[in-house]
């Protein structure tokens, strides 16, 4: 969700508000790039240095990361790079963080690890504070009562944020979305990656369009072979 200037580094769910701008201005950088990206487990020895890698090869400053599958919650420094996690308290299962570079972890105000699905973080920039909420939702075949009570926890979380922050929502919906933007014009573009909405995607559309948000991955036009990394059968 976004409030003010972004440049969208998008590997997976990414819900943005004022898609018109195309940078995100900082006091240190000119461009705050933001990436999102399920790693599907860093509870392997050698997979956090290479998601670290990876956000070097794409320059991202800001990277939020789903199913960490790391227990409990915490920050620390790795090569550099300033790592907030939230997770389980036992089991290594889901789990959610934000991996921030050097020169940007000098602008974080401060974070909050709210569980397993979801964790936030704020800072400050040059004429604004922007809060990142990296999410973890639910899969399309979890009980209804699950993907409720996620929903309702995210909404709790997005009225707690400061009106006059700029609001940043990535990570992993496991939503489709579908070409028909019936009703929802302002929340998903023209470029979407699916034939059909599923349940999931309808949750996250209401979501955004009730936040005055769009969906960041259906307002650029890519190639389709470019628009996903995965897809479910």
């Amino acid at each position: 969700m976004m409030l003010c200037k972004v440049r969208i580094c998008s590997l997976h769910d990414l819900l943005v508000r004022n898609p018109a701008c195309s940078s995100l201005s900082t006091a240190s950088t000119s461009t705050t790039r933001v990436g999102t990206w399920n790693v599907r487990t860093l509870y392997q020895c050698g997979r956090l240095s290479q998601v670290l890698k990876q956000m070097r090869d794409y320059k991202l400053d800001i990277l939020g990361v789903s199913e960490t599958r790391w227990t409990g919650h915490g920050h620390f420094i790795s090569e550099d790079f300033t790592v907030l996690h939230s997770g389980r308290e036992e089991l290594h299962y889901q789990g959610v963080g934000i991996i921030i570079q050097k020169n940007s972890a000098k602008s974080l105000i401060g974070w909050k690890p709210v569980n397993e699905r979801i964790i936030t973080a704020r800072f400050q920039i040059k004429h604004a504070k922007v809060t990142v909420v990296q999410v973890y939702a639910p899969t399309e075949t979890s009980p209804a009562e699950e993907k409720d009570a996620f929903y309702e926890q995210l909404q709790t979380i997005l009225d707690d944020v400061p009106s006059y922050d700029v609001k940043l929502v990535l990570g992993d919906f496991n939503a489709k979305i579908g070409p028909d933007r019936r009703g929802v014009e302002t929340t998903i573009g023209p470029y979407s990656s699916a034939q059909n909405t599923n349940d999931n995607g309808e949750r996250m559309t209401m979501m955004g369009s009730a936040n005055g948000l769009c969906v960041g991955n259906t307002l650029f036009k890519h190639k389709r072979i470019h628009k996903m990394t995965y897809q479910s059968v």
